[in-house]
């Protein structure tokens, strides 16, 4: 008998009857949170962070723990829950709910040893992306139940389904339009309150009057005209829809769903993501008259960093995911995703044959199985089949647990382009984001600005922006600095840091905004920021002002060179970013803060005749300010020192003589240590 069978047997038997501890309350984020710990839990030990499905209720209190909680606590895992803070598609908030209450849970409880994401629906992909974010590491395992593990493409059929509705209902049964440029997504004002369940025919219908104008659905078949029948067939087939409930669900995340995603403040505010430029529908009606529209590529790369699993975990965490053969809202193609995204040896995926279909209808037994199929795999390293879930579904029906028991591992997994049509996304590009998009760029009708662009391993990025404060706002000069995500063709800076001195000259940093970087090709490229108020978003070109020596794009090649970030120990708060533009040239940017602790920074190029000595002149930027107003007329630039520095391999040296007259901001010697090598600048610290 396998190790699942007899931990299912054993523990369904011990019963529920434990003691625990509870506490609720809110979080500072605004989520309300839920947690039970056994009482014999103590700091070292497992948690279990549940994540719960899409709803469009507000956030309430007492979130729920999953439907095997009892037999969790008497595992002696403790439990916690966020409601999140969004209702909908929470994804752009619910890591940070997470984090916040992780937070809660450590002052209140003590410190989780580990940490096991696990949810169903909406909430078994946040509980993937849980896996992804280092806040919640280590992660020995996932569980993840039906998920949309597509991420943002799972909304390609939505956006599909009320662009053809248009078409194929003109006149039949017209939606309510929004504002433009988007009148396919309905003002928030206009989604009715409390839709809780979009499974719920009967409410939704009665809120989506046109669609039973049109389709009849709600309407016995004998009782619908020729034409309603025809235009709900039309529309069930381009939507992959079997099942007329389904039908109507799906419509309900098409109209409300999607424009809650849209108009919400708190998601795309207003930007939409969406593409079909060139999608075929098969349907020569819906070809001829569907709105063809461009996403904005800026809400596509928020929307992609937010939503899509890209895989990037710990080879040491393990995943089991499970599906329904049958679910035509979060479809089993996702499986498929999923088993694209992870390696073969870190994923159990596996599918229940249902008759019917069904949304997550997952028996109890067929849960509980799945769940001890990954603590079976985290205890014993040894990959459970999907036989072996079938088997413990077995022995929890004996256990006295629900059934039946429907594990398959003959049914097929379509591809989810085969189900879901693939789009151009908005400004992909065909190379990937690699080693040759570090250096310099800049906005030419903002010269004097720009952004210093390191690409790392890992698929991250660092970024620093030299600017200027915004009127009214003390000092010259302004930084900021983010780490961010590569995804596609850009790169989502969500947590852009403003740096500043305390009363006692330590640094700190508080959060700005985001900045979001896409490119069209290697040298050309766009950056959009959303920064405070008094700073504003806005759009702008950018152009390539500078390279990496011997790393052009496309290439994947290594070299050794001095770029990357560089700083003295000694005077945290201050550093170089130096890039290698040759053996001769090397473009040094000097970044700290002034007398009084405002932000200051400085840029030239040093040369050498002798390497690995460079020197030269470093000036600073002044005269304009930073936003919309931006006058690059008032630029210019002031001569502040010479710099000379011997960079060799992770240490160097930096020797800074101020002319006359100027306040010289840095020391006259520093001692510099490294802290980056951008990627293709090969790590000469590495051990063989």
């Amino acid at each position: 008998m396998s190790r699942i069978v007899l931990l299912v047997l054993a523990l369904l038997a011990a019963g529920s009857a434990h003691a625990t501890r509870e506490l609720t309350g809110t979080t500072s984020g605004g989520a309300y949170y839920h947690i039970k710990v056994p009482d014999n839990w103590k700091s070292g030990d497992t948690l279990i962070l549940f994540q719960h499905g899409l709803t469009f209720e507000p956030p309430g209190p007492n979130p729920d723990l999953g439907p095997i909680e009892s037999l969790q606590l008497s595992e002696g895992y403790a439990l916690a829950a966020s409601s999140y803070r969004q209702r909908s598609w929470a994804l752009f908030s619910a890591p940070d709910d997470n984090a916040e209450l992780l937070a809660v849970f450590k002052q209140q409880i003590g410190t989780p040893g580990a940490i096991i994401p696990y949810g169903a629906s909406l909430g078994g992909l946040v509980a993937l992306k849980l896996a992804e974010d280092s806040r919640f590491a280590p992660v020995p395992g996932v569980y993840a139940a039906c998920p949309p593990a597509a991420g943002s493409r799972v909304w390609d059929t939505a956006i599909d389904l009320r662009l053809s509705y248009d078409a194929v209902c003109k006149g039949a049964g017209d939606l309510p339009k929004g504002d433009p440029p988007y009148p396919w997504a309905y003002n928030l004002d206009d989604i009715p309150d409390h839709l809780s369940d979009f499974f719920d025919e009967a409410q939704l219908l009665q809120t989506l009057v046109p669609l039973n104008q049109c389709t009849g659905v709600n309407l016995p078949a004998s009782l619908r005209n020729d034409a309603m029948q025809r235009r709900l067939t039309e529309l069930m087939n381009v939507a992959h829809i079997s099942s007329e409930k389904f039908f109507v669900t799906n419509a309900g995340y098409a109209t409300y769903a999607l424009s809650d995603l849209v108009r919400a403040p708190d998601k795309l505010d207003d930007l939409s993501p969406f593409s079909n430029i060139g999608v075929d529908y098969n349907d020569d009606n819906i070809n001829a008259n569907i709105l063809r529209i461009q996403g904005d590529p800026f809400a596509s790369l928020y929307f992609r960093w937010a939503s899509d699993f890209r895989g990037r975990v710990s080879p040491n965490t393990k995943f089991v995911s499970i599906h329904t053969s049958q679910d035509q809202l979060v479809i089993p193609a996702n499986q498929y995703v999923l088993r694209q995204t992870l390696p073969a040896a870190q994923l159990t995926s596996a599918l229940v044959n249902e008759s019917a279909p069904s949304h997550c209808g997952f028996t109890l037994a067929e849960g509980v199985a799945g769940w001890e199929a990954l603590r079976a795999w985290i205890a014993t390293n040894h990959q459970p089949q999907v036989a072996d879930l079938q088997n413990g579904c077995n022995a929890a029906v004996s256990a006295g647990a629900s059934g039946p028991c429907r594990y398959d591992a003959a049914i097929p997994v379509p591809g989810f382009d085969s189900q879901v049509r693939p789009r151009q996304q908005a400004g992909v590009l065909p190379l990937a984001i690699d080693a040759g998009f570090s250096g310099q760029w800049f906005d030419h009708d903002r010269n004097g600005e720009g952004i210093s662009l390191e690409i790392l391993p890992g698929n991250k990025a660092l970024l620093y922006f030299f600017t200027y404060p915004p009127a009214g706002a003390p000092g010259t000069q302004a930084w900021l600095t983010a780490v961010g995500d590569v995804v596609g063709n850009g790169i989502e800076f969500a947590d852009v840091q403003q740096p500043a001195l305390d009363g006692a000259g330590h640094l700190t940093g508080t959060h700005w905004g985001r900045i979001g970087l896409t490119f069209s090709d290697c040298n050309n490229g766009a950056m959009r920021w959303d920064g405070p108020s008094q700073w504003g978003s806005l759009e702008v070109p950018l152009s390539r002002l500078t390279g990496l020596q011997g790393l052009p794009c496309g290439t994947g090649a290594q070299t050794t060179q001095s770029s990357g970030a560089w700083f003295d120990p000694a005077h945290y708060g201050s550093g170089f970013v130096f890039e290698q533009l040759s053996g001769l040239q090397i473009a040094t940017i000097w970044f700290g803060f002034d007398g009084a602790g405002n932000p200051v920074w400085m840029t030239g190029v040093l040369g050498t005749v002798d390497s690995p000595l460079y020197s030269g002149t470093l000036a600073q930027g002044a005269g304009p300010h930073f936003g919309s107003a931006y006058d690059a007329a008032q630029f210019h630039l002031i001569a502040q020192g010479s710099l000379a520095v011997q960079l060799q391999c992770v240490n160097g040296s930096a020797q800074f003589q101020a002319f006359a007259g100027q306040p010289g901001y840095l020391s006259p010697s520093l001692a510099l240590s490294r802290i980056t090598f951008p990627l293709g600048v090969i790590n000469c610290n590495a051990t063989p």
